[in-house]
């Protein structure tokens, strides 16, 4: 049996050199933040209201206010410190493209609106707006935790209204 020749031993070696020897990790692309608005239903114009919660690693802020000058609501921003890092890596796990949105058959007169957006570092948002009587197939998985979160916090005793 032929030894193969210096030539192509030397050709296989630069090919290894050249491709590296390790191989490819995946990307992961990492949550920024995540950004959980909340609106009223059908109410007196003067008692609507909108509410966002911007969570970060380092914070939870959360901006209130109403809908019409002569408003009701218990305007403000407020921020509670907080380490969200672990939830934030979590929610990195969740698939945006297999999460369907379940429009209902009779959808329901009035309720609120709740969205939740994921802000990813490369600026794609993955977001989920659940008008009355809407679901999403897999949504507990980025909806779970963000609550389990957002209901632990110890709000300023001034931002526990939303009435004035």
């Amino acid at each position: 049996m032929k030894m193969p020749g210096p030539a192509l031993l030397l050709i296989f070696s630069l090919c290894l050199v050249l491709a590296g020897c390790q191989t490819e990790q995946p990307m992961t692309n990492t949550v920024e933040q995540v950004i959980y608005t909340a609106d009223s239903g059908p109410v007196l114009p003067e008692l609507q209201w909108h509410e966002e919660r911007v969570i970060t690693r380092t914070a939870v802020t959360l901006t209130r206010n109403g809908r019409v000058a002569a408003t009701q609501i218990n305007a403000g921003a407020w921020a509670v410190p907080v380490d969200a890092a672990a939830l934030l890596d979590e929610l990195a796990a969740v698939n945006c493209a297999s999460l369907t949105r379940v429009e209902p058959a009779d959808p329901p007169d009035g309720g609120g609106t709740v969205s939740y957006t994921l802000v990813f570092a490369d600026g794609d948002p993955c977001v989920l707006t659940f008008d009355p009587g809407v679901t999403y197939t897999g949504s507990e998985a980025l909806t779970a935790p963000v609550q389990a979160l957002l209901q632990t916090l110890p709000w300023p005793p001034e931002a526990a209204s939303r009435i004035k």
